[in-house]
């Protein structure tokens, strides 16, 4: 910003001076989704800014006389300071120029250390909307944003688009319903026609004392002015365009159609001839990556990411990255890039009685497996491709008429190739990722887990699953197998069902899906929401008929337990004595995953006195190998032999909790020879997603048509982020920026900050901040990392974070590298302790584990747990 370059805009515009930036800024980006702008004015700056608003007070605190000097000293001014309420120039110093004439004075924010001007919880890499070249402008107005000449000036179309923009982001970010938008359109409009009364009233007084300005007429200067008639003109105009907007919910799809290039999603017929209407409506992959793809930044990240993990596999073969690496991947071209579908049904209200299920939705979704790994938790990466109502589903001809489109694009896309930009790329379909519920019905199985044949990958019964049978014994489902009980079934229909297969797939057109091979486990609902849970609470019951302790005191502990600072977005509820006769823990899966993990922490004093606890033990292993990434083939005999003594543990300890989510926690080693690593097939974020639909309708109270409703709106919001969503630019930015006085640094600290960055002893303060966001992760001061793997034995090298410094305008973490005492087999954790060895980190270079990790207090030592097993790669 010191050479005043808006970092906003794609054409990179330069302008001469501060005053022109901040107009710049104030009319064209004040009212982005994702506003980010970091100011450098001051070597003490540096600091990003979320909202306008924050930029705005900084600016009028800590740079008013560059801002105003810069302002007196330009060469052109104008003489329309009649418009500027007499009380405003009472200010000696206040700005009579037009470049800052849109300004306003600095409110009550809070100061730029304030953090609630920062976002920590997800970070997202953005570029702001191009600026449209306009086709129209007024006379006294030429807007042209291809010069980087420093002119502001903008035409009704310009102000249309960003005021289009601005109703969008209240209606797809924050959700507000429609008539909140129209009463804010409506008090625009009326602020504009009261500004309007005010021109008037300064403009004929400017006219009737004509020797206001004498000197003009002596020294014949140059001046600028504008005639009432005009301005008034003007301002109709813009009223007009902000009514015309928001008038009805056409005109502001016909106005996104225009400048957005929205269209409206596919609707589907599914009712025959003589019913009742019924639709769904479909969004096309095709248009929903080349939206995407059409970012050249993203396209080159995916693209270097295949390319990284092929010579990672190429360099070890023994390593697994996605499907590409496992069994059923061997028959993908290496050439694709690969889509996994993932299909659920929500209930977007919560009525009780026969209103139930009113208004459940079946929704269908995709993403694209090669997304590199620091964006795949982010929700702007998992794309709606068709909605229905769920009872449509239950109906065989109707499902397929809803399914049939997609089936057909989806074939399109792998026989051709989809051009954008010029860059041809083809795509391959991988896998459906879905809980077994809905994976069984579209794979064509029985969808009763309580008798028959209740597995899709083998032909267990439901009376053997509590047989100590090995698994390698029960015989598994082969494409020809299934492929002649289908066609039985098709000749017979009565045997329905039979071996647990009630028909053919209704993805069975799509090429390389069959239902043995294309629907892959979930590991959250089978783990996190199956098994896990039921484990703790075994445990626990025994520890109350132990009498260690009681479901009040059990209640307590975990109310009183202290979560670190990145634990705490998951905590868990607390278990309360009615969940404990219930036999139900209510959570969220992440907050089960979180309270799995530290159920040794929590009950640190009553675990070794458990018979069960080697139930967990066993479990919990088997789940640190799950959530790996990569996967290493050579634990996959490690793994079975896990799972086989976790189904002989359970029989023996739990015999009465033996459900069928038992035996697909059994299939694990299986289910990654033939998938490759589970975490990548899971429903964690898909599901995430779930929640912008559900808070959509409850917004806007409108069910007549729910599909068409969330299907358009999605289509609103897609076509309204793609232009700034995917440019994905380096995104750091510190949060709570403070001076630390040199005294604050140990000698150490100080000759390693000499040497390695090159800062100046003589220097009395160094820059620091409390947090710093870096792309999607977050580094605080006190929190543990792991920078390193011993090679010789995949030991973590762990540090802490002591300082997090801004040297040469670049941050740098200072750490203190832990010394790694032992691993703890009865807490599962890593015990650590401060070595006072220091070290200067680059926090963009941290490869292994990105999260960081809370330290836990047990027994006067520390420690710090995570759920996953890591490996050296190349």
């Amino acid at each position: 910003m010191a050479s005043f370059i808006c970092p906003s805009c794609v054409t990179t515009r330069n302008f001469d001076n501060l005053a022109k930036i901040f107009r710049h800024v104030t009319v064209y980006h004040q009212n982005d989704p994702n506003f980010n702008l970091t100011c450098d004015l001051h070597r003490t700056c540096g600091v990003l800014y979320k909202t306008y608003s924050a930029y705005k007070a900084h600016i009028y605190r800590q740079h008013s006389a560059q801002l105003y000097s810069t302002t007196n000293n330009s060469s052109s001014r104008n003489n329309i300071d009649f418009l500027v309420d007499n009380r405003a120039q009472e200010h000696a110093n206040s700005p009579t120029n037009l470049e800052t004439f849109n300004h306003f004075p600095a409110n009550d924010e809070d100061e730029d250390e304030d953090t609630s001007d920062f976002l920590y919880d997800e970070a997202e890499s953005t570029v702001e909307i191009n600026e449209y070249i306009p086709t129209f402008s007024f006379s006294t107005s030429n807007f042209n944003s291809a010069n980087n000449d420093g002119k502001n000036l903008a035409s009704i179309l310009d102000m249309k688009r960003s005021y289009i923009s601005f109703i969008l982001y209240l209606r797809e970010e924050y959700l507000l319903p429609k008539k909140i938008t129209q009463a804010i359109s409506d008090y625009i409009v009326s602020l504009i026609e009261h500004i309007q009364l005010l021109f008037e009233e300064k403009a004929s007084f400017y006219y009737a004392d004509t020797n206001a300005f004498p000197e003009t007429f002596t020294q014949r200067k140059k001046t600028k002015a504008v005639d009432c008639d005009l301005l008034k003109n003007i301002l109709s105009d813009i009223g007009e365009s902000i009514k015309c907007i928001s008038k009805n919910e056409y005109q502001l799809v016909k106005t996104c159609q225009e400048y957005f290039g929205y269209t409206s999603p596919e609707e589907v017929i599914l009712s025959s001839a003589g019913e009742n209407i019924e639709r769904g409506y479909i969004i096309p992959l095709e248009k929903t990556l080349s939206l995407m793809l059409n970012s050249q930044p993203l396209l080159a990240q995916i693209l270097q990411n295949v390319q990284q993990q092929r010579v990672s596999t190429d360099m070890d073969d023994d390593l697994m990255f996605s499907i590409r690496d496992a069994y059923h991947g061997k028959k993908l071209d290496e050439e694709t890039l690969l889509i996994q579908l993932y299909l659920d049904d929500i209930s977007l209200t919560n009525p009780l009685g026969s209103k139930r299920d009113k208004h459940k939705m079946c929704m269908l979704y995709f993403s694209l497996e090669d997304i590199p790994y620091q964006y795949r938790s982010k929700l702007d990466f998992v794309h709606l491709v068709g909605i229905c109502e769920s009872r449509i589903l239950k109906d065989t001809t109707k499902a397929k008429r809803f399914l049939q489109p997609v089936i057909d694009n989806l074939n399109q896309l792998q026989l051709h190739e989809l051009v954008v930009n010029g860059n041809h790329l083809k795509f391959s379909f991988s896998t459906i990722v879905a809980d077994n519920l809905a994976a069984h019905m579209v794979g064509g199985f029985q969808t009763c887990f309580s008798n028959g044949f209740f597995c899709r990958r083998c032909y267990i019964t439901y009376a053997d699953k509590n047989l100590p049978i090995p698994l390698t014994q029960i015989k598994s489902r082969m494409i020809n197998d299934h492929d002649g009980l289908v066609h039985e079934l098709i000749h017979n229909p009565n045997k329905s069902p039979l071996m647990g297969v009630v028909g053919p797939s209704l993805f069975d057109d799509l090429i390389g899906f069959h239902a043995t091979t294309s629907l892959s486990a979930d590991c959250m609902h089978d783990f996190l929401e199956g098994v896990c849970p039921i484990v703790i609470m075994c445990l626990l019951k025994e520890a109350s008929s132990m009498r260690l302790l009681t479901y009040v005191e059990i209640e307590k502990r975990m109310v009183n337990f202290n979560y670190g600072h990145f634990d705490k977005s998951n905590q868990p509820p607390p278990i309360q004595v009615k969940h404990l006769q219930n036999d139900r823990i209510v959570a969220t899966a992440a907050e089960k995953l979180c309270m799995f993990k530290l159920f040794p922490i929590l009950f640190y004093d009553i675990i070794h006195h458990l018979s069960g606890f080697i139930v967990y033990k066993i479990l919990r292993e088997i789940l640190d190998l799950t959530l790996s990434l990569p996967f290493r083939k050579q634990w996959l005999p490690v793994l079975a032999d896990l799972c086989e003594t976790f189904h002989l543990k359970m029989l023996a300890c739990f015999p009465d909790k033996m459900i069928p989510k038992v035996h697909f926690v059994r299939e694990s080693q299986q289910i990654i020879h033939d998938y490759g690593p589970p975490i990548k097939n899971w429903c964690f974020r898909y599901e995430a997603s779930h929640y912008y639909f559900k808070k959509i309708m409850m917004r806007s109270n409108n069910f007549k048509n729910v599909p068409k409703t969330l299907a358009t709106r999605y289509c609103l919001k897609q076509h309204f982020k793609s232009d700034y969503l995917y440019q994905l630019k380096d995104f750091i930015y510190p949060i709570s920026i403070k001076k630390a006085r040199t005294t604050c640094f140990s000698m150490a600290m100080k000759k390693l900050l000499a040497n390695e960055l090159g800062w100046d002893e003589l220097d009395e303060s160094v820059l620091h901040c409390l947090r710093l966001v870096c792309d999607t992760s977050e580094y605080c001061r006190s929190a543990v990392y792991v920078v390193d793997l011993l090679h010789f034995n995949e030991q973590p090298v762990f540090a802490q974070i002591v300082f997090i410094v801004k040297v040469e305008e670049k941050w740098w973490l200072l750490v203190d590298l832990l010394e790694t005492v032992a691993y703890n087999e009865e807490y599962f954790a890593w015990e650590i302790k401060s070595s006072d060895r220091y070290s200067i980190i680059d926090p963009c270079r941290l490869k292994y584990y990105y999260k960081g990790l809370d330290i836990y207090e047990v027994n006067h030592s520390s420690f710090v747990s995570f759920t996953a097993r890591l490996t050296p790669y190349e």
